[in-house]
């Protein structure tokens, strides 16, 4: 047996917000019933709907609006209807092993609704259990009192044997699939079940303004009778017992159903995480090799102005010789320096396409523009009621929790501005920018050669030329620096989404760790 308490106390803290109160709020509606529930359940296309349709004719109630007849999968929500002193649930059908997501909460709602439920009446056609098979094997397993949990297998007349022109052949068969049921759930004798054919050879199709003696002529073989007085005969003098027992079913598959969820939410979040985290080393990688490559150009740049002036004055050059040259120069020093910086954008750009090519970048780029957006003005939270709803609201108060820990973590954070350089080539900015030096310098040296080359080697001659040879080697740095600065914005560019979320997704994983194992713990 769970501890109900724990589980609601462990419903409370969970990560992100509490689904205590909305679980509790369910049970506490089912609770105030104060005469029996019943609820039909199994696959769709089971009958379970015509089956309701039947109960309810056969009582003399109008058939409410809501319930369809159809071989097509027509309930979607969990109803009732009130036969004799019973409530009867109609539910959705189980779609085993469907992938779509309509399919998946319809059958979250039928094992919702079989909780809070104190007779469960599952409904199967002559085939028996297939694919749901499993399924209900879970659900009769949940622990129901003696004479709570029924079985009925529908539209018999459609098993293979006429009961108009072979009744003895009809209830050879039908006797011959009890035994069969009873096998595949190990299910004893005191467990109810019924052989019916609800809407003999489909007399009344989908029709729902029908009269009682719509079925005469098939009552002494359809077996609703029995269905029919069982249904009369349950008592509201059991429901104390009925309740608790519900109250154990409803909350262990609360309890199942929640742990499953933050597992399938753990092992995604996990996922992300790991693309978070590996986006932080390669920004880390990058921007070290990056600041290796600015410290390889500006020592390559160190003396090599003054080297190229020394040069040239010893060599006698001219002002134009000396610009040629200081263009030159600079020039084989940039391009030597810019293929690196290419080589390195180049390789971001190939792990940039290698990452999003992976699987697991297509449900991180999804969490991050999820929590870039902003909601709709007045929308609704998502969540349908009962345990599918809940479980919806699940993923929702996580994203919720991870947009708080990122809007925190954004304030005091400074607008980052990134400018990406485009068309990237060979560039001949650097030496272009020194040119109006490289002149100056030049005349610097056509006056120390007109006759003034003794006060080229005065303090005050020596101070000028340095002086021009640190301006020209801070102008070539500052040209430069925005190709630097393009690539740096560029690793900040395809790895902020990454870097952003890295902590805060580090600790939701943490936290959903923790949820689990103390929900496993309850069990």
């Amino acid at each position: 047996m769970v501890d109900i308490e724990a589980v609601r106390d462990w419903l409370g803290r969970l990560p992100g917000g509490s689904l205590a109160g909305r679980y509790a709020g369910d049970w506490d509606a089912f609770a105030r019933h104060d005469r029996p529930v019943l609820t039909l359940f199994g696959s769709y296309d089971t009958g379970k709907s015509s089956l309701l349709r039947r109960l309810l004719v056969d009582a003399g109630v109008e058939v409410p609006g809501w319930l369809t007849i159809s071989a097509r999968h027509e309930t979607f929500e969990v109803n009732d209807a009130e036969v004799g002193g019973c409530t009867v649930r109609d539910t959705p059908g189980f779609a085993v092993g469907a992938s779509d997501m309509r399919a998946q909460n319809n059958a979250r709602r039928a094992r919702a609704a079989v909780g809070l439920t104190d007779v469960g009446i599952a409904v199967l056609t002559p085939q028996l259990a297939t694919a749901e098979r499993d399924l209900l094997q879970q659900l009769v397993a949940r622990g129901w009192p003696a004479g709570t949990m029924w079985f009925v297998i529908s539209r018999f007349d459609e098993a293979g044997a006429d009961p108009e022109y072979d009744l003895a052949a009809y209830r050879d068969l039908a006797a011959r699939k009890v035994g069969e049921l009873r096998e595949m759930f190990a299910l004893d004798e005191r467990v109810p079940v019924f052989v019916v054919a609800q809407d003999p050879f489909q007399s009344a199709g989908p029709d729902t303004g029908l009269d009682r003696d719509t079925w005469d002529e098939f009552r002494g073989w359809d077996g609703m009778g029995a269905l029919a007085d069982a249904v009369a005969a349950v008592s509201p003098s059991a429901l104390p017992g009925w309740r608790q027992a519900a109250g154990q079913r409803y909350w262990s598959v609360v309890l199942d159903d929640t742990v499953t969820e933050l597992r399938r939410q753990l092992a995604d979040y996990t996922a992300q995480a790991e693309v978070a985290a590996g986006g932080v080393a390669r920004r880390d990688g990058w921007q070290s090799e990056l600041d290796t490559l600015d410290r390889a150009a500006h020592a390559g740049l160190d003396g090599l102005i003054e080297e190229v002036m020394r040069r040239s004055w010893a060599s006698g050059a001219g002002a134009a010789e000396l610009q040629a040259e200081i263009q030159r120069t600079l020039d084989e020093w940039f391009t030597k320096h810019d293929v690196r910086l290419q080589r390195l954008r180049q390789s971001i750009r190939k792990a940039k396409e290698r990452e999003r090519a992976r699987p697991s970048w297509a449900g991180f780029a999804s969490l991050a523009a999820t929590l870039r957006a902003e909601p709709e003005p007045g929308a609704a939270p998502a969540g349908t009621g009962g345990v599918a709803g809940h479980l919806e609201q699940v993923g929702t108060m996580l994203i919720g929790a991870l947009k708080a820990v990122n809007d925190v973590s954004a304030t005091g954070r400074k607008t980052r501005v990134v400018t990406v350089a485009q068309g990237w080539g060979r560039h001949v900015g650097t030496a272009e920018a020194v040119l109006p030096l490289a002149v100056y310098l030049a005349k610097v040296v056509d006056d120390r050669r007109a006759g003034q080359a003794r006060q080229s080697q005065d303090r005050a001659a020596i101070e000028q030329r340095q002086q021009v040879v640190d301006e020209a080697t801070r102008h070539a740095r500052d040209a430069w620096q925005p190709f630097v600065d393009a690539v740096r914005d560029e690793i900040v560019a395809e790895t902020a989404d990454q870097v952003d979320l890295d902590a805060s997704l580090r600790e939701l994983v943490g936290q959903l760790q923790q949820a689990v194992a103390e929900g496993e713990g309850l069990r």
